[in-house]
């Protein structure tokens, strides 16, 4: 598959231009406007249409339809037939579109999670399971059935492999869906943070089969991004509020070495201040004062905000004060 290098624009940009495709497909959704839904989709499933930072447009218009700060308040059940009303609608507007069928399915996903909720299996009260089995279900169904025309958009994969993890499928199964996805697109990196989730100890797999998965992810897409993904798996992994650590004796240890590298090379490749932002926040995380001072010199005081505020375990000052100082990191960096 060609490499794509996508037109470097302003750091501002590469967050805003997020935002607009969340913002778009979610008033269009709102409005019910099937057709600018399918005008914006017929742009975003081409492979080439990324944002500054080589992130895929396709994601973020998938990301705003059924947004949160759109669909109202969950607990109304009014909202949720609702939605699934406009769903329904589009399919029938559009019945040869892979988008309403991948909607569908996201929206039966988000409704089983509603009724289980994010705690551990022992803390989801034994009500919750009928319903969630069921949508999960529903959701396997409306895939395996729209297979032949909405399976050419990577996402169909990345739905089925997070119905893969919730229905515990085995190892073999996941493979093979798997290498069926890398086939038709190797390069879509949701579909391998889908599968490095499936693979976490909390589910079907182990650290050691997670950070294979991670490296393995790295020899795959090695010829256009480097070695960048494997930061990239991390990075969202820790967003997930994966509990990550940079030391043997963490119960997710991650190699920082290897994900130093990766942001190395993603930065190389997309040489934009929200990756810099982002690399100094896990050089703080990793206790890594030599490259957080160098990456604090390039932030100067102009850090990019949104790059400090999910998770903010660091805070913007609290790592250029501890990037500058002498000593050992310290929980203070924390506080």
């Amino acid at each position: 598959m060609p490499c794509v290098k996508p037109q470097l624009r302003t750091d501002s940009s590469e967050v805003e231009a997020r935002e607009s495709v969340v913002t778009g497909s979610a008033i269009a959704f709102a409005l019910s406007d099937f057709p600018q839904l399918e005008a914006e989709y017929k742009i975003y499933r081409n492979r080439a249409s990324r944002t500054s930072g080589g992130r895929w447009h396709l994601k973020y218009f998938y990301d705003g339809i059924l947004n949160p700060d759109f669909f109202g308040d969950e607990k109304d059940e009014k909202n949720w037939i609702k939605a699934e009303e406009k769903i329904l609608e589009w399919i029938k507007a559009y019945p040869d579109s892979p988008a309403p069928y991948i909607v569908y399915s996201d929206f039966l996903i988000n409704r089983a999670w509603h009724f289980r909720g994010g705690g551990f299996k022992g803390q989801v009260p034994q009500s919750a399971w009928e319903p969630f089995e069921e949508n999960i279900n529903l959701a396997r169904d409306i895939l395996e059935k729209s297979k032949e025309i909405a399976s050419v958009d990577p996402n169909w994969y990345v739905n089925m492999l997070g119905i893969a993890r919730d229905q515990g499928w085995s190892k073999r199964s996941v493979r093979a869906l798997l290498q069926e996805a890398l086939s038709k697109e190797a390069y879509y990196h949701d579909t391998y943070h889908a599968a490095f989730s499936y693979l976490l100890p909390k589910w079907s797999g182990s650290v050691i089969e997670a950070e294979q998965f991670a490296q393995d992810a790295v020899r795959i897409t090695s010829q256009c991004e480097g070695q960048s993904l494997y930061a990239q798996i991390y990075w969202t992994a820790f967003i997930a509020n994966i509990e990550l650590g940079f030391d043997a004796s963490s119960g997710m240890p991650v190699q920082w070495a290897k994900m130093s590298t990766g942001f190395e090379d993603l930065i190389q490749r997309y040489p934009i201040p929200w990756y810099v932002n982002n690399y100094a926040k896990f050089a703080c995380l990793a206790g890594d004062q030599q490259k957080a001072q160098e990456l604090m010199k390039q932030i100067g005081n102009k850090p990019t905000i949104e790059a400090w505020t999910y998770r903010p375990e660091v805070n913007f000052s609290a790592c250029q004060q501890w990037a500058s100082a002498s000593g050992e990191f310290t929980q203070e960096l924390q506080q």
